[in-house]
């Protein structure tokens, strides 16, 4: 009986863990849609200058409309990652994606669409680095080096970013982060093993 209530107890907790997991990473697809102009009105009534909002599960939602296009995004509470969608002038989507929170680099499948909405792309942001974003997660962990769960606000002052490019073919991780009070440090990494290439310090002064 008690080595019953042991298994039922460890699959429990194994599946509230892959809840958990589950619920840090927006779902994303390639089904077509358009933009909610009944969300937007709602946010922009709340907050004209700023259309956005917390929602009552920690996710903080934003949309924004311009001439050129339209946007939302999606940051759900103790997650790094972002969902993204662009839209055309029009209300059809252009393109929609997982970035991180901090927006600063796009993460595993985007798909992209014509202004009929037709998916005319699919381009893997993951596929040149073997040493993947939640290597670079783990490494951080590792390091002490504090990255922020949830939505980044600009106003909340400096937070870690995660930077990634091709260099010479070479796949290449940065990751820049406040070492001391005022000083900065960006670490530099193979995308394809992990091994650290070099550590640079900065002076940062708080504007």
């Amino acid at each position: 009986m008690k080595k019953i209530l042991f298994f039922l107890s460890l699959l429990i907790v194994l599946s509230c863990k892959s809840q958990n997991k589950k619920n840090m990473l927006p779902s994303i697809d390639s089904k077509f849609e358009k933009f909610d102009t009944i969300q937007y009105r709602d946010l922009y009534n709340k907050n004209p200058n700023y259309p956005s909002e917390t929602l009552d599960n920690g996710s903080y939602v934003e949309m924004n409309v311009a001439n050129y296009g339209k946007s939302y995004s999606l940051t759900m509470r103790n997650s790094y990652y972002t969902l993204t969608k662009v839209y055309f002038p029009n209300g059809n989507v252009k393109s929609k994606g997982l970035s991180n929170n901090t927006e600063s680099l796009q993460i595993g499948i985007w798909y992209e669409f014509d202004e009929n909405g037709k998916l005319n792309k699919e381009v893997d942001y993951d596929k040149p680095y073997k040493f993947s974003f939640n290597d670079i997660l783990k490494f951080c962990e590792k390091e002490g080096i504090p990255l922020t769960k949830g939505p980044v606000l600009q106003s909340t002052g400096f937070h870690t970013t995660i930077t990634r490019r091709v260099e010479k073919e070479k796949p290449i991780w940065a990751i820049e982060w406040k070492k001391e009070s005022n000083v900065l440090e960006t670490i530099t990494l193979d995308g394809m093993t992990g091994k650290v290439i070099s550590r640079i310090e900065s002076e940062y002064i708080n504007n």
